[in-house]
């Protein structure tokens, strides 16, 4: 009797050391009526819960266990019957206030023991959006898989704390996310990791909103979008950490630290080989930031530069860029929206690219004057909107560029209210869009270049000098042959416009002449209209708006459809010249109402 005693104690004792051994992952309520559940998203997670130390254990379901303020419960699993993904996942559902502590790991190897994640997407997600849980529990792995931790405490909003991160060589997407939205969280783990993984850190504290303090980051080599949107919101951030990296990888600092609106100092950024869209919108919003760091690097890729400091409205001076051969949108928008600058950088570069310039400087408002631009070949859309509603813009660059390409020049200086004279534009042969919007809404140009070109391209013209009302003289259009929509709105709403170019061509084409006066309202006399054949919409709201316009002679003899709304709102009188074999019709479409016909032919 004695020995089955003893026997009993001796099984007793090995079953509580076993479970003092065992590092539970273990539930503590902060407070009575706390909860959790698990949900099951297409997978079965096969974890069990102990309220009782761990000597029995049940299967947790979807319903909710209840915990009292101070108890507790021990959790632990095994492998799910699914390998879990970012649609296939377990997490936790949480009611109260609930304090986790022991080891995650009990949930995949029994006993909280093992140091190894063993499959992908592990514990992703697993706490997300438990805004219940106030303390993180351990997460000892040193050998991680790929997308581990993903999102696994994602709007826990009552966290104020974080767990240690232990790994030195990371795995893909391993904590991508894992705190966003923590927004009572103030400091960062250490994280000693000096090989990375493809966006190992991409979103890890993204609106971490009160988050003070940002962990050194040790790694000289980075990977692909490994720090995408790391910081992004992150609105306390005052200081960023040193970043000594100088080998990059496409996307590596992109966005990086995005709206941290109390940063006030750059990082130094060594690197003199850039990777695509490596510092693309990594200060964008920061709006406290009152200097950039220095930009040695001469080797560009496509996006290296784009949005970086977009909206960064405290910046008052730009870094130098030495760069002389450019790449496809690797200043696009760099600094669009820096209200405070007051002076942009050279920009030698003579060899451009697709869209390299595009918006670089657009909304900065207090710019007063354009570096040079040397280059005298140009590429698609490389100068698009590139000082854009830069409305104290006052001197431009000479434009010495002879060879244009599609949508080069468009919309470049659009919204420059404060710019009074245009630089001359030399070029004889124009393309697709490449001054559409130039100089649009420019409210104080008086002057306009010439413009020699006799060889036109769809929509070359449009829009050009759209509202720009302080002009009075239009520019000679010498071309003879027309394209789509060459000259469409080229004048639209030139309110101050009192003279029209003379327009020889005599073969048309669709919508070449489209709004190309509409509101011009000191407009007395129209161009004569030589051609005899008309084109697809080709005078459609041509003079519509021109109030006092009171002559107009025209060479066609068949209306089609193609005058729609072209003496729209013209003077109530006026002369109408045509040949005598135009049907006579009368309207807004046709011949003005009280306006007097004279058949007149035009000179052979």
């Amino acid at each position: 009797m004695i020995r089955r005693l003893l026997t009993l104690l001796c099984i007793q004792l090995a079953f509580c050391c076993t479970t003092v051994a065992a590092n539970y992952l273990t539930f503590t309520a902060e407070e009575d009526n706390s909860s959790f559940r698990i949900v099951d998203h297409d997978i079965k997670s096969n974890i069990f819960y102990s309220l009782d130390n761990g000597k029995t254990w049940k299967q947790l379901t979807g319903q909710p266990v209840s915990l009292a303020k101070g108890s507790r419960a021990l959790l632990k699993g095994g492998k799910p019957d699914e390998m879990p993904s970012w649609r296939k996942y377990s997490n936790f559902k949480m009611e109260g206030a609930i304090a986790a502590s022991g080891s995650v790991m009990s949930l995949v190897d029994g006993n909280g023991e093992g140091k190894t994640i063993p499959y992908k997407y592990c514990f992703c997600k697993l706490f997300e959006h438990c805004s219940s849980l106030t303390q993180a529990p351990k997460l000892p792995a040193t050998t991680l898989a790929d997308n581990c931790y993903e999102g696994m405490f994602n709007g826990c909003t009552s966290l104020t704390q974080a767990p240690k991160l232990p790994a030195t060589t990371l795995a893909e997407d391993c904590y991508a996310g894992m705190f966003r939205g923590c927004t009572r969280l103030t400091k960062a783990p250490e994280l000693p990791a000096t090989t990375l993984a493809r966006n190992c850190y991409a979103l890890m504290f993204r609106q971490c909103t009160n988050l003070t303090q940002a962990p050194e980051l040790p790694a000289t080599t980075l990977t692909k979008d490994c720090y995408y949107e790391m910081f992004k919101g992150c609105t306390s951030l005052t200081k960023a950490p040193e970043l000594p990296a100088t080998i990059l990888e496409d996307g590596c600092y992109c966005a990086m630290f995005s709206k941290c609106t109390s940063l006030t100092h750059a990082p130094k950024l060594p690197a003199t080989t850039l990777a695509s869209f490596c510092y693309s919108f990594m200060f964008s919003g920061c709006t406290s930031l009152t200097q950039a760091p220095k930009l040695p690097a001469t080797t560009l890729a496509e996006g290296c530069y784009a949005t970086m400091f977009e909206e960064c409205s405290s910046l008052t001076q730009a870094p130098e860029l030495p760069a002389s051969e450019l790449e496809k949108n690797c200043y696009n928008s760099m600094f669009w929206g820096c209200s405070d600058l007051t002076q942009a950088p050279k920009l030698p570069a003579t060899t451009l690219a697709e869209y390299c310039y595009d918006k670089m400087f657009s909304k900065c408002t207090n710019l007063t004057q354009a570096p040079k631009l040397p280059a005298k070949i140009l590429a698609k859309g490389c100068f698009y909107q590139m000082f854009k509603e830069c409305t104290r813009l006052i001197q431009v660059p000479e434009l010495p560029a002879e060879t244009l390409e599609k949508w080069c020049y468009a919309y470049m200086f659009h919204g420059c209210t404060s710019l009074t004279q245009a630089p001359e534009l030399p070029a004889t042969k124009l393309a697709d869009n490449c001054y559409e919007g130039m100089f649009a809404e420019c409210t104080s140009l008086t002057k306009t270049p010439e413009l020699p070109a006799t060889t036109l391209a769809e929509k070359c013209y449009c829009a050009m000098f759209s509202k720009c009302s302080s002009l009075t003289q239009a520019p000679k259009l010498p071309a003879t042959i027309l394209t789509n929509s060459c000259y469409g709105a080229m004048f639209y709403r030139c309110s101050s416009l009192k003279q029209a170019p003379e327009l020889p061509a005599t073969t048309i084409a669709e919508r070449c002449y489209t709004n190309m006066f509409e509101k011009c309202s000191k407009l007395t006399q129209a161009p004569e209209l030589p051609a005899t054949t008309l084109a697809e919409e080709c005078y459609n709201n041509m003079f519509s708006g021109c109030e006092i316009l009171s002559r107009i002679k025209i060479a066609f003899t068949d209306w089609g459809t193609d005058t729609d709304s072209w003496l729209e709102d013209v003077a109530e009188n006026g002369t109408f010249i045509c040949p005598k074999n135009l049907p006579t019709k009368y309207g807004e479409d046709f011949i003005p109402e009280g306006w007097k016909i004279v058949n007149e032919d035009f000179d052979k």
